[in-house]
């Protein structure tokens, strides 16, 4: 009998369990055949829409849109007989064999999370109120860009806070460093750069950290505000503890990343950060047949430097898909995942890959330079066929 699998999200780390697992059955061009027979019966619980999230601060730019990054999923699942319920899960329980969602109540085998994160947005009071952020999606960034056009001047703050309590990087740095650098390009083409203050903030930063990155944000005039943290977002600006107001006519910012209010009320184990608590194969720990990946899930003993989105979810769901054919097999899961954090960093006049491996393997063998305008190309070429792949594979 085929083991029932529920997948709950549509993210990538989701996307991606499904491409490592059904990638040994079949050749992508002979999807018709997967229709007539599968070796899993799969059912995805998501909202359907997959939105690809390394390209939102490319709206800056006016590059991307929601059209472009927003991806109906459904199909995708179709040509791999895969059903789909548009529902939201609202409970989990009897270690991890029943879902209770909007839509009803299911059972199943063997279970995946790859429900995305929380934000912790009640930090820092006024977060919701007075601040726009990539993170919260394709929207806000859209109303940050409707609110930049109506600016000839004026004072703009960008920052990020991270979540340690796991022991690694529980937040989205990367995006709010490329956010800050596609502003000063876009304000210099519109010829009012020197009419603007622009300022990166956050408490997770020493006022001595240097690097590649420091130097890109201090060559294009961007002042570091580094180890700052308001105690309040306010109208028009930031409080701080002493009381002192900041000026800021526009707020772009990214809180500390956790797991979702429902993880905490379910029967899964909470990390000290308040994600779903993993181990090395990818497993929730403590519950038989049910695995994790991407942002909801804790790093068992990570680096200090490892994410967890991404990238870092399609290692993790590389793992756990050859261990859920292992467990189906009546064989106990063994793969681990390597640690690493790999971009490229778009300044959209210059580019950087970001890179840091466990195993201190460079990425693609080193084939590609590590400061260089044309590293805009190749991650257009990775956006474009990944894409490419979701829409018609």
């Amino acid at each position: 009998m085929k083991k029932k699998i529920f997948i709950i999200g549509n993210g990538f780390a989701s996307l991606f369990l499904i491409q490592y697992l059904l990638l040994p059955m079949f050749p992508f061009f002979a999807w018709p055949l997967r229709r007539l027979h599968s070796r899993y019966d799969i059912t995805v619980i998501g909202n359907g829409t997959f939105i690809y999230f390394p390209a939102i601060p490319e709206f800056i730019t006016g590059n991307k849109s929601t059209k472009d990054i927003s991806i109906d999923v459904r199909p995708f699942l179709n040509r791999r007989n895969i059903k789909f319920i548009d529902a939201q899960m609202t409970d989990i329980q009897d270690g991890g064999r029943t879902v209770t969602t909007d839509k009803g109540t299911y059972q199943n085998d063997v279970l995946f999370l790859g429900i995305g994160p929380a934000f912790l947005k009640d930090d820092i009071p006024g977060t919701r109120e007075h601040t726009l952020s990539p993170c919260d999606g394709p929207d806000s960034m859209e109303t940050f860009m409707e609110k930049l056009a109506t600016m000839d001047s004026g004072v703009i703050y960008l920052g990020f806070k991270i979540n340690k309590l796991d022991g690694f990087v529980a937040g989205r740095a990367g995006q709010m460093y490329e956010c800050a650098c596609l502003l000063d390009y876009v304000l210099k083409e519109r010829g009012v750069r020197d009419k603007f203050e622009i300022h990166f903030f956050s408490s997770n930063l020493d006022k001595d950290d240097k690097g590649m990155i420091t130097d890109r944000l201090q060559e294009r005039g961007i002042i570091l505000d580094y180890g700052y943290e308001p105690a309040e977002f306010v109208e028009g600006g930031m409080r701080d503890e002493d009381g002192t107001f900041r000026k800021a006519d526009l707020i772009l910012y990214s809180p500390g990343i956790t797991g979702s209010d429902l993880v905490k009320k379910s029967c899964l184990p909470v990390s000290k950060g308040g994600q779903i608590d993993t181990d090395k194969y990818g497993q929730v720990k403590g519950l038989s047949n049910v695995f994790a990946a991407g942002d909801c899930a804790s790093h068992e003993n990570p680096p200090p430097w490892v994410p967890h989105q991404a990238h870092m979810a399609q290692l993790r769901s590389q793992a756990v898909a050859k261990n859920m054919r292992m467990i189906s097999s009546g064989k106990k899961p063994s793969h681990t995942y390597r640690y690493e954090l790999s971009c490229i960093m778009n300044m959209e006049n210059d580019a950087m890959w970001l890179h840091m491996a466990s195993d201190n393997k460079p990425p693609f063998w080193n084939i590609f330079p590590q400061h260089s305008k044309k590293l805009i190309g190749v991650k257009n070429i990775f956006e474009k066929l990944y894409i490419f792949y979701l829409k018609y594979l």
